[in-house]
C-alpha cells in the first residue's frame, strides 16, 4: 500500500533539500565544515531501491533502480558512502554512482547504518 504524501510533508521538502544540499556541499577553504569528519561506510542491502519524482503538482512517480549492466533490481547491493557520493555495487560486479537516487532514498532503507 502506497501512502500519498501529505501537505505537511510536502511543506518540509524545501527545508530538507536545503539541509541535504548544505551538508553535501564542499567545505570552502578557511571555513569550518558544517558536519564533523565522518569515516566512509559500506553495508549490504538485499532489496530494492526506489527513486521518486514529482513532475507536476499532485503528480508523484516512483521507479525501481536496476543495475545498468544486468538489470538486476533486488541486490544484494553493496552500498558505499563517502559522504560525498553513494555507490551501489551489484552482485554481477558492476559498481555505479550514477543511479539517480537521492541520499534519503538510500539512507532511509538501511537499518544497519
Amino acid at each position: 500500500m502506497t501512502v500519498p504524501p501529505t501537505e505537511a510533508g510536502e511543506e518540509l521538502l524545501p527545508d530538507l533539500i536545503a539541509l541535504f544540499s548544505a551538508l553535501a556541499s564542499a567545505v570552502q577553504p578557511g571555513t569550518e565544515p558544517l558536519t564533523p569528519t565522518v569515516a566512509p561506510w559500506q553495508v549490504r542491502h538485499a532489496g530494492r531501491f526506489r527513486r521518486y519524482g514529482r513532475p507536476a503538482p499532485g503528480v508523484w512517480t516512483a521507479e525501481t533502480f536496476g543495475c545498468p549492466a544486468c538489470g538486476g533490481k533486488t541486490g544484494p547491493w553493496t552500498v558505499t558512502c563517502d559522504w560525498r557520493v553513494i555507490s551501489l555495487g551489484c552482485p554481477c560486479g558492476v559498481v555505479t554512482h550514477e543511479h539517480g537516487l537521492a541520499f534519503s532514498e538510500v539512507w532511509l532503507l538501511l537499518a544497519d547504518v
